[in-house]
């Protein structure tokens, strides 16, 4: 028998309640009264096999033990029924003395029961707890003196570590939002599932990815997971299929990059890729998307620490190469869509001097010196957001604003053995580059002077700028001749932005 539309006494709002408790997808119009109509039938179908034991048991009354046998019955699960008769609570007279002398009031009270919990764990499970499937109860020892036992009932230590997990973002069939299925297709639903799980291998397959290949593995032979990412970051770049799921798209590269910043770094490197790749697609709208990708990128350049901790060894990439890859991506995006809105750059600028000039640090993780990869991400974000942002929150005046990052090196980088190696002298170095013109062809730059180096940059730039004459010789330059190295460089971008123009 088909269940009634509409039977008028189970109320509709009921059923609007329960389901937004639940985490469900909107209800369409009518919805909400065909359920409650079909819920007052099965109450109504309950109740009629309840009143058939009612009957059975020569009775005119329905007992909750008739509710019970019609629920087994019609095998559904039994709910806890309170014991009958239901005790009776005594109640205790308190008297409450008053200042006349007048007659007593008295206040009266349930009085509370003390458990002892020996005894009441010993006590059988009522009937339908103990026939249920749902609620067991079993006695295991917490901790003893401190230490949790190693038994199955509690959690193993591995379990429990936070920081030290893995997280892997959601890929596949799973990474589908429920509104996601209604919108799409069945087409378009299996090509997004298939993407996803494309684009991010597993962790077990993250270290045969390029620049991780197996000993003695011949050279350009990938396994099939690196086959399979390389296909669909091609299908992202090039394919007008995207559009029909790049909100999802978007959207699931956003969340997936917030939820692995401590995860593996082949992961994150993973997930750079997809951006790049989706901006490198010439067919797709991606503008309204852009503030998505902004938070993403600039998480991986400013967040401390990046990747996993403790560090397992062999990773690879590290976490200044992922800032590094991420500053490459966000210098894609301010070229394509600075024009378009101006106020990117000037937003992008502000968040990175703030990191910029931030004062260390202690380690969240209890190193001795403070961490540096929020300094490095933040020179190498600027480096990405073009020359005249460099030469404001880098260079500064004449280069005062490289002897407050030298500075910043000897906190980041205690020790005589590190200062050479520090990453974020190369994030400098690397951002200094757009202020100087390219090195001719054939010309030798002299090896530059140590002492004037230390006296106008900082000690700590010595050394690399003895690996690069050319770049030394111009930076002395344009802090000693006022503008010349400078004035070279707005010529070649303004002959470059015409060469566009022409192209165009």
């Amino acid at each position: 028998m088909p269940a009634p539309s509409f039977m008028g006494i189970y109320p509709p709002d009921s059923v609007q309640e329960v389901h937004q408790s639940l985490p469900l997808d909107p209800l369409g119009p009518g919805a909400a009264d065909l359920l409650a109509g079909d819920v007052e039938y099965r109450l109504h179908y309950l109740l009629q096999e309840a009143k058939k034991f009612m009957v059975h048991g020569k009775r005119t009354t329905l007992m909750p033990e008739d509710i019970e046998h019609a629920m087994e019955a019609l095998n559904i699960e039994p709910v806890i029924v309170p014991p009958r008769p239901l005790p009776q609570a005594p109640f205790l007279a308190v008297p409450i003395p008053s200042g006349t002398s007048g007659a007593q009031q008295q206040l009266y009270t349930v009085v509370d029961d003390e458990i002892d919990f020996a005894t009441y764990l010993k006590e059988p499970l009522p009937p339908a707890l103990a026939n249920s499937a749902g609620v067991k109860w079993k006695a295991h020892w917490l901790a003893v003196e401190g230490v949790q036992p190693a038994i199955p009932e509690n959690p193993a230590p591995s379990s429990r570590a936070g920081p030290s997990r893995l997280p892997a973002p959601t890929t596949g069939a799973a990474s589908l939002r429920p509104s996601a299925k209604q919108h799409l297709t069945t087409e378009l639903q299996l090509y997004f599932s298939r993407l996803t799980a494309a684009l991010i291998p597993t962790l077990a397959q993250l270290p045969n990815l390029p620049g991780n290949s197996a000993p003695g593995a011949p050279q350009y032979s990938f396994p099939d997971a690196e086959r399979h990412r390389l296909a669909a970051l091609a299908s992202v770049r090039s394919d007008a299929a995207v559009a029909g799921v790049l909100a999802y798209l978007v959207r699931w590269v956003a969340e997936s990059i917030n939820k692995t910043l401590m995860g593996a770094t082949g992961t994150i490197g993973c997930l750079i890729d997809v951006v790049e790749a989706i901006l490198d697609n010439d067919v797709l709208f991606v503008e309204p998307y852009l503030h998505q990708f902004l938070g993403p990128l600039l998480s991986i350049l400013l967040t401390v620490p990046l990747g996993p901790h403790p560090t397992p060894s062999g990773m690879s990439p590290s976490p200044f190469e992922l800032r590094t890859r991420a500053a490459d991506v966000l210098a894609k995006l301010v070229n394509l869509y600075a024009n378009g809105y101006p106020g990117l750059v000037p937003r992008l600028l502000s968040t990175l001097k703030k990191a910029l000039t931030a004062s260390p640090f202690p380690s969240p993780l209890g190193a001795e010196h403070p961490p540096a990869g929020r300094y490095e991400g933040a020179v190498l974000g600027i480096g990405a957001c073009g020359v005249h942002a460099v030469r404001e929150a880098v260079w500064g005046t004449n280069g005062d604003g490289l002897g407050a990052i030298n500075d910043l090196i000897g906190l980041l980088y205690p020790g005589e053995g590190r200062k050479n190696k520090a990453p974020l002298v190369r994030a400098t170095m690397k951002a200094l580059l757009l202020l100087t013109v390219p090195k001719p062809e054939g010309v030798t730059a002299p090896a530059p002077d140590a002492a004037a180096v230390a006296e106008a940059f900082g000690p700590h730039f010595v050394r690399a700028f003895e690996k690069r004459p050319w770049q030394a010789q111009e930076l002395m330059r344009l802090r000693n001749g006022g503008g010349a190295a400078e004035a070279e460089v707005d010529a070649a971008g303004e002959e470059d932005d015409e060469m566009e123009e022409v192209q165009a």
